[in-house]
């Protein structure tokens, strides 16, 4: 069964959480919301624990014992007031946001993970985080969703949980690169939307990433 859950301005802050999949439940539900305020094309969206834990897939590729490393879930920081599409929110829901054009590429380039891992581990990385920090200190109209993405081995439940952890780390190093983060939202998809349709290291290697979709907020005219 094909399923996808957006987790909305989920953060990671510097206290680590026990790596249990209950308590992974915990920190996740923290940043999830009902679809009736976020227009997203999603087919069975997630919204309790049974949901979260249940069918697991019986066509997914395992991941080989080397690729696979302990995992820190930690804890979220608070979200932002407004909900995206939400009644009475100034800040529309996701279908408003729109794919960096090649300019903002630049600056909002896709970020990319090692197997099983959500933390940068190279220079590169971290540039980009600065990159994208000063930019939106600079334009503090600028909204973006950060999403998560996964390759398609492991379970459907273990790549939304990578994928949201991936996601939820950029935010937090946004925020604590300056960032205010009422500007910032996370989406997680798993594996459901991959850039690369294939099998092998080829592939997998531009399928665990973290993209952006951004929003400008008008600034209202002001009468001469």
């Amino acid at each position: 069964m094909k399923r996808f859950f957006l987790s909305v301005a989920v953060a990671l802050s510097t206290t680590s959480c026990t790596n249990t999949m209950a308590a992974l439940w915990e920190d996740t539900k923290a940043g999830m919301y009902s679809l009736k305020t976020m227009a997203t094309k999603t087919k069975s969206p997630i919204y309790t624990q049974e949901d979260f834990f249940a069918d697991e897939e019986r066509d997914f590729i395992p991941l080989n014992d080397k690729d696979v490393s302990t995992q820190l879930v930690d804890c979220a920081i608070p979200q932002p007031r407004d909900v995206p599409g939400a009644v009475g929110s100034k800040i529309p829901g996701i279908e408003a946001f729109r794919t960096p054009t090649k300019n903002e590429l630049q600056i909002f380039s896709k970020l990319y993970f090692l197997t099983d891992q959500h933390v940068f581990k190279d220079k590169e990385g971290s540039a980009a985080i600065h990159r994208i920090a000063n930019y939106l200190k600079k334009h503090p109209n600028v909204y973006i969703f950060i999403e998560g993405h996964a390759d398609e081995r492991a379970s459907e439940a273990y790549n939304l949980a990578l994928s949201t952890r991936r996601s939820n780390y950029v935010r937090h190093a946004l925020i604590k690169s300056g960032v205010n983060k009422e500007q910032l939202y996370t989406a997680s998809y798993g594996k459901e939307r991959p850039d690369a349709l294939g099998h092998g290291e080829k592939f997998w290697s531009k399928n665990r990433r973290v993209a952006f979709k951004l929003y400008e907020k008008k600034e209202p005219r002001t009468s001469a």
